[in-house]
């Protein structure tokens, strides 16, 4: 009996504990998600007492993740103290893996990014000497932050094709060739950071979260569209993962059998049909055949012509541009009705290169989905672009970081 008594104590003990850390976390998230916002709202909001709210924040503004502001609004009596994010005493490194070149950010966790460089891609190197080079280059930026008694949360990783976020490696990477690389292993014994890696999908979605235009929204769904295609779905606020790290490859799912054939083995992928690069094959081919366009022809060399050359002759209403764009348009509808009747989005989040002719390609999805989308309502799911543009991906590998930070222990644990 005392031997179990004693048991029982020490799980009370814990679980004591376990709530104290989530209700600690429950008041930063609260804060991180709703600030600038004062103590007498937050217990309000999440249903606390006015003196654990006001004992929590205090251990939280020494330990300097959060800071009182001033008050803007005027009121009778005691002036409400806003509190907010500590911007100045913590950052999180950013590191996205692309194709051609790496981008490394270091951001505050208002995802205000401070500092950024763009390192290309060494294809001389073996994968894991091209990690060891990437982390030794964070050292000498993180440098800077840690002389000044700045906290380095730690690096987040985004990068395309399959990956293993728990075992911290890529399984295939098929832009880069690269296979079974353990990256969070070498940065993190090169940093003595805390790394978290995921496919550029997922990472985007948490960067909608939390900064995006999915705040305060537990179910929608992020595509990607430039030089691949992916998805990442939030389903009750959190990255459904599945269960072989495929999840979200809707640019692999077959569009036309009869179609291109894919980097991933197959024919007729969605990627194939809506991608940078099947865009610019599609293009060059049919001026080829003597199709003419009248702001591409500017280009001497077909062969010159660049993403970033369609996209403007989109917007300036180029009639060969404009058709290809809305036949994108049309098989991205395809892939967007297949998510739509699988997991029924709130909405659906359009990132990428492909949003610079977003005011073509969506009435184009949505014509498509209203056609083919089963029910009245999810006929409607509306087509929203990211409003984080060029810095999706590496804010959105930083937010791996700030969904560890931020998330919330589960105070159901038993020991």
């Amino acid at each position: 009996l005392n031997e179990r008594g004693t048991v029982m104590k020490q799980s009370s003990r814990i679980n004591v504990n376990l709530m104290k850390d989530y209700n600690k976390q429950l008041v930063l998230r609260t804060i991180q998600k709703h600030g600038p916002i004062s103590r007498v709202e937050i217990a309000n909001r999440i249903e606390l007492s006015r003196p654990s709210v006001s004992e929590i924040v205090s251990i939280l503004i020494e330990e300097q993740w959060i800071e009182e502001k001033p008050s803007e609004i005027k009121v009778r009596g005691r002036q409400p103290i806003p509190l907010d994010i500590n911007k100045e005493k913590k950052v999180i490194v950013g590191l996205e893996i692309g194709a051609y070149a790496t981008t490394v950010i270091v951001c505050n966790l208002k995802a205000e990014i401070l500092y950024e460089i763009q390192i290309e891609m060494n294809t001389h190197k073996e994968p894991d000497q091209m990690i060891e080079y990437l982390g030794q280059q964070i050292n000498s930026i993180t440098q800077t932050y840690k002389e000044k008694e700045i906290g380095v949360l730690g690096i987040g990783v985004g990068m395309h094709g399959l990956v293993d976020t728990e075992k911290g490696k890529n399984i295939f990477a098929p832009n880069l060739g690269w296979r079974n690389v353990e990256i969070q292993t070498i940065l993190e014994n090169i940093t003595q950071l805390k790394v978290l890696i995921d496919n550029d999908c997922n990472s985007a979605a948490l960067a909608e979260m939390w900064f995006g235009q999915g705040k305060d929204e537990s179910n929608f769904i992020s595509v990607i569209v430039d030089y691949g295609v992916g998805a990442s779905i939030i389903n009750g606020g959190s990255i459904f993962k599945g269960a072989h790290h495929v999840t979200g490859q809707i640019g692999h799912v077959t569009i036309d059998p009869d179609g291109p054939l894919c980097s991933c083995g197959n024919y007729g992928c969605l990627e194939t049909l809506t991608s940078e690069k099947a865009i610019l094959k599609k293009v060059k081919r049919k001026l080829k055949m003597g199709e003419t366009s009248h702001i591409i022809n500017q280009k001497f060399n077909i062969e010159d012509l660049t993403i970033e050359d369609f996209y403007q002759a989109v917007n300036q209403g180029d009639e060969l541009c404009l058709n290809i764009a809305e036949e994108i348009g049309r098989n991205l509808g395809i892939g967007f009705t297949i998510l739509i009747n699988l997991f029924g989005p709130k909405f659906i989040v359009l990132g990428g290169s492909l949003t610079q002719i977003s005011d073509v390609l969506i009435p184009n999805i949505m014509r498509v989905i209203q056609l083919k989308v089963m029910g009245e309502e999810a006929k409607q799911t509306p087509i929203v672009t990211s409003a984080l543009e060029n810095d999706l991906y590496t804010i959105g590998a930083a937010s791996l970081i700030v969904e560890d930070i931020f998330s919330l222990p589960n105070p159901n644990k038993r020991f």
